[in-house]
């Protein structure tokens, strides 16, 4: 018996409206660092059922701050490891259905043959125009809430430089405007693309601190990536000067996003 669609995703539900609140949006899901954040640093799909069950456990798989890194994450490492899907499917059928909607939109996100599959027995036409409607995770509007922390999911699964170039993008909206053209903006709300910037700062500079491979990539990224925009390159100099201001000397002016 297939389930109905309303079941299927939580792709909408991760991706809210332009405009929100104005506060900083949530960083990347905190999970357990020594598995997930370094997870690309020394691969261990063995111990992927057992983290979604102590997931589920812990009620990490039903936080909605934590559910976007999180997909994006596991999509990844089902994408590794595409040939075990089916085995892991079986052994995590046991999740409560929203705590399987987790699992479920990592298997879209995955972009393999293999959660096609079983997505479509178990959804059928529902799955495949879900699917044509969702955009690949490096292919998402950075303006959209989830986005920013799905990059950093994607990032501690593979080490991808092109996730952390997504990321970097983000220094483009420094000097956009507060309020659009032809966009109603409520009262006391800020769009989400105002955030950007500064969370891109902050969130690089923190994770740079504990990931010497994000390090290298930024620095390789400043002098060696012709497609940097010059507030980019503010963006990424910043970042790189408060990690080593003796290397990368303080420059006024740099784009830090505040």
């Amino acid at each position: 018996m297939r389930l109905s669609f309303p079941h299927l995703l939580l792709v909408l539900a991760i991706l809210p409206s332009i405009a929100i609140p104005q506060e900083t949006p949530p960083g990347p899901a905190s999970g357990e660092k020594d598995w997930l954040e370094h997870y690309y640093e020394n691969p261990d799909p063995e111990r992927f059922v057992e983290q979604m069950k102590d997931w589920a456990g812990d009620g990490t798989l039903d936080n909605d701050h934590a559910k976007p890194a999180l997909i994006a994450f596991a999509s990844q490492v089902i994408r590794q490891n595409r040939e075990r899907l089916k085995e892991w499917y079986e052994a995590l059928s046991g999740l409560d259905p929203k705590q399987m909607q987790v699992l479920h939109t990592a298997m879209l996100f995955s972009r393999t043959e293999e959660a096609d599959t079983i997505l479509r027995d178990a959804f059928g036409s529902a799955y495949d125009e879900q699917k044509r409607e969702t955009r690949k995770i490096l292919e998402m509007p950075l303006d959209k809430q989830g986005t920013m922390d799905m990059l950093w999911g994607f990032y501690y699964a593979t080490g991808s430089e092109t996730a952390i170039r997504r990321i970097v993008i983000a220094f483009r909206f420094r000097d956009a405007p507060d309020k659009p053209e032809d966009v109603d903006v409520p009262d006391g709300y800020v769009p989400l693309y105002k955030h950007l910037p500064h969370f891109a700062h902050e969130a690089l500079l923190a994770n740079a601190e504990r990931h010497p491979r994000l390090v290298e990539i930024l620095r390789t990224m400043l002098e060696k990536d012709e497609t940097l925009l010059p507030v980019e390159k503010e963006g990424v100099y910043s970042v790189l000067s408060h990690l080593d201001p003796k290397t990368w000397p303080p420059k006024d002016g740099a784009a830090k996003g505040a």
